[in-house]
């Protein structure tokens, strides 16, 4: 991260402005996670470049977690609200994560399937596509937090409570997005290279250490500041996709911690009752 100013004022006082406001709902949903800081040059929408582990000091104030087995081992900045303050006043707009358990930063905490509309499909697409994924995972007793992400993208991340691993997670999650694909081929598709054509993708290779997504309440890196919004379900097609922006989101945090409730709600879905 950069020590000098690499934004106008403008864009560098609305997005510390932002995270002044959303830091602390970031910070309670995925304390101590490993976060990469995203800078965009020259700003807004522009070239994304991300930090991955650390290769120079920070401030003692700065927590920070080591992955990996000793002498193979890489640091990374901890999410925490002084944390992400600190990476916003050194150029950060974005911040990403593969949101491990609290317990285990190379266990699971939650499962994450991103949904993007590619090639004209718009956003009533992808709520139908959010909607055929939710209805798969309730076939099979789990339920999913949705999060409505930066340009015509969407996110769905599903609470476990017992720290399962990736590999098993993701196997998982990989057969989950077969099956909505399967009910939906003219919509949906996990095809690495999709047809040119109006679908919405489905993704879930992130779900692995060091394969980031996008964590709720950050910033898309594009000219609006999209703010990554997680909504209730019972809002889908009523809060629209880049409706909330870091200039707008003061209305939409006050609300409170959106996401949190509903982890709170489904805190207890154990990932080992689905391999029984």
């Amino acid at each position: 991260m950069s020590s000098h100013t690499l934004y106008t004022p403008e864009v560098r006082a609305v997005v510390l402005a932002h995270y002044e406001r959303a830091a602390a709902f970031i910070a309670a949903n995925f304390p101590l996670a490993p976060v990469e800081a995203i800078e965009y040059y020259p700003g807004p929408g522009g070239r994304a470049e991300y930090t991955a582990s650390l290769h120079r000091p920070v401030p003692d104030s700065i927590p920070t977690v080591e992955i990996g087995e000793f002498g193979h081992t890489r640091r990374y900045i901890a999410v925490a609200q002084n944390s992400l303050l600190w990476l916003v006043h050194h150029n950060a707009i974005g911040f990403a994560s593969w949101t491990p358990s609290p317990r285990d930063p190379e266990s699971v905490g939650f499962g994450r399937i991103i949904l993007s509309a590619r090639y004209g499909a718009i956003a009533d697409d992808l709520e139908s596509a959010m909607l055929i994924v939710q209805s798969v995972l309730l076939d099979r007793r789990i339920a999913c937090i949705p999060v409505l992400g930066g340009d015509a993208t969407a996110a769905l991340f599903i609470p476990f409570c017992d720290a399962p691993t990736y590999d098993t997670v993701r196997a998982w999650l990989h057969d989950v997005a077969e099956t909505a694909a399967a009910h939906q081929p003219a919509l949906l598709t996990t095809a690495i290279d999709p047809p040119k054509q109006r679908l919405v993708h489905i993704c879930v290779a992130t779900n692995a250490v060091g394969r980031i997504s996008a964590l709720p309440y950050t910033l898309a890196g594009n000219a609006a500041l999209e703010m990554i919004t997680p909504i209730d379900w019972a809002e889908l097609g009523t809060v629209r996709n880049g409706a909330v922006t870091a200039h707008n989101s003061a209305e939409r945090l006050a609300k409170g911690d959106v996401f949190g409730q509903q982890a709170t709600a489904l805190g207890m879905q154990p990932f080992a009752e689905l391999r029984r």
